[in-house]
């Protein structure tokens, strides 16, 4: 198996999906162009808890509250 970061999630009301990334900064990348779409997120078979994530990561906190400044 190759090395990497195997992403399955699930958008609001869609059906759960798998991608796979070779670095971090591309799950980063893929994290701030689609957390507010998914549901369900799993990284290399572990559930993450996406509220979590987000209350003990500021920085991502913070990014993402400007992202939805900006989108207004």
């Amino acid at each position: 198996m190759e090395e990497g970061f195997n992403i399955i999630f699930a958008k609001v009301g869609g059906s759960p999906k798998s991608k796979f990334f070779m670095t971090r900064r591309e799950v980063i990348e893929f994290f701030l162009l689609e957390l507010n779409n998914i549901d369900f997120l799993s990284v290399n078979d572990v559930p993450i808890d996406i509220n979590k994530m987000l209350s003990n990561n500021k920085k991502l906190l913070r990014y993402l509250k400007i992202k939805k400044i900006n989108e207004i």
